[in-house]
């Protein structure tokens, strides 16, 4: 449907002629994303690229008076947060600056269209680095990182998920109020940490994976690490997935690693490499040398006495570099999207088995990554390709058959809330955005609806 000539002259007035788009073609391309297939044909009515906060502002108290549904696009890797069914897309990809790096705090102030790549190229001239990078690569925004379902990355084992080294937000409400979170909130006072007191003064946690319903994140700030003097890989196979499971939380407990990934032979394959063995263990340690070489000595005693076998570092180091640069996607002709599971090290052999159980039930390509977790949890992953034209019903009924399986497994956490907390998210849903404008499909997935709607769906042979 057209935007109606009133709202787009409003916005014009906000942003400028130029940055109000709804040309057919421009519509088109937003409404594809990298990740996955849409399960349908859904477009904006007008994209609209504001420039500051004062712009995304207006933009919203305008479609709070107007009721239009609003959803913010970043890097367009992950569906719930950037593909509209009408109203406004803010895009944010002219909201891209690093606005200041502060050596003395170790803290790096980014507005929300910023790419990790942008932001980790100008940490490396000071010598600071983040400390995760995505899984998505290095296009991913720090916005859409912030917002979007997975908050892990490389080196998670050590410094945890995003939330963990994020220490304030700036966040346009949908009423257009401008709000700050963590110290940054009082006057005279840096962003450098949340709060010091708890969550009574910073409200951060409210804002991280909201997927845009609750606001539009303008400006992040966040921890950064220095670069360190050494890094090593090692890589162990195993032949199956308890014992992988058993070496990587014991590495893990040992302290001995700054990232863990786990990978099977398909995702080798889908990057034309062979391996002898069904499941590698990769490890990387980064620190001053003496620390790096001790650590990976005690992670390859924890590997071999799992009955892990030792594997060329470059099986390693080359998953640690697609875990910042991310080239699965074109490893493999069609769409793909990831199933996912988040779960304890005692689930975690029966979370994979059902997943990879699915994908060869339905004889979909896919290859599977999963990483260790600070302190010491799954969270896994396997990458499902197809082609759209003739597999997509086959590929979404497995998708509905691992969310709904490995829902029902003790110690998996789906992406999605469940009583008593649903009621609860939605008053706060309803006071901050009484107007219901904000990404109404991200709303549906993190609400419990989702959640619901799998239970409901009977599968084949129910």
């Amino acid at each position: 449907m057209a935007i109606a000539l009133d709202v787009k002259s409003a916005l014009e007035k906000i942003v400028g002629q130029g940055d109000v788009q709804d040309d057919e073609s421009v519509l088109s391309v937003y409404a594809h994303i990298m990740i996955q297939m849409p399960m349908m044909e859904t477009k904006a009515d007008v994209v609209v690229l504001p420039e500051s906060k004062e712009e995304v502002s207006a933009i919203l108290r305008l479609a709070t008076e107007k009721k239009i549904p609003v959803v913010v696009r970043a890097g367009g890797t992950a569906a719930p947060t950037c593909v509209a069914n009408g109203g406004i897309i803010v895009d944010l990809a002219k909201m891209d600056k690093v606005l200041s790096i502060e050596e003395e705090t170790r803290t790096v102030t980014v507005q929300a269209g910023a790419s990790v790549y942008k932001i980790v190229h100008e940490l490396l001239k000071k010598g600071y680095d983040l400390p995760l990078r995505p899984w998505y690569g290095s296009g991913v925004t720090m916005g859409g990182w912030i917002n979007g379902i997975s908050m892990v990355g490389t080196r998670v084992a050590r410094y945890g998920t995003c939330d963990k080294w994020t220490v304030g937000l700036e966040v346009v409400l949908p009423t257009g109020e401008i709000v700050q979170t963590g110290s940054g909130a009082f006057e005279k006072c840096h962003t450098f940490m949340s709060s010091p007191w708890g969550t009574i003064n910073s409200m951060d946690k409210l804002f991280h994976q909201s997927m845009g319903t609750l606001g539009i994140v303008t400006e992040i700030t966040c921890l950064m690490i220095p670069v360190t003097e050494a890094r090593e890989h090692i890589a162990y196979g195993f032949n199956d997935i308890k014992s992988l499971s058993k070496a990587a939380s014991a590495v893990q407990r040992a302290g001995a690693a700054t990232d863990i990934e786990h990978e099977d032979c398909d995702i080798y394959h889908l990057l034309g490499m062979d391996v002898d063995y069904p499941l590698v263990l990769c490890v990387a340690n980064e620190g001053y040398k003496e620390e790096v070489r001790r650590k990976a000595e005690v992670a390859s005693q924890i590997c071999k006495a799992a009955g892990g076998h030792a594997l060329p570092a470059k099986y390693a180091e080359l998953t640690f570099n697609n875990s910042a640069n991310f080239n699965f996607r074109t490893a493999h002709f069609g769409r793909f999207a990831c199933a996912a599971s988040c779960c304890s090290y005692e689930s975690y052999p029966e979370i994979y088995r059902i997943i990879k159980d699915t994908w060869k039930k339905y004889n979909l390509t896919n290859g599977w990554s999963a990483w260790t977790c600070w302190p010491n949890w799954v969270q896994g992953w396997t990458i499902g390709y197809y082609n759209p034209d003739t597999e997509l019903d086959k590929f979404q009924m497995a998708m509905l058959e691992i969310t709904k399986k490995t829902q029902e497994i003790p110690d998996s956490y789906p992406y999605t809330i469940r009583p008593p907390f649903e009621g609860l998210l939605s008053k706060v849903k309803n006071a901050i955005d009484p107007s219901g404008i904000m990404n109404p499909g991200g709303w549906f997935l993190i609400s419990g609806a989702q959640a619901k709607m799998v239970e409901s769906i009977p599968l084949p042979g129910e």
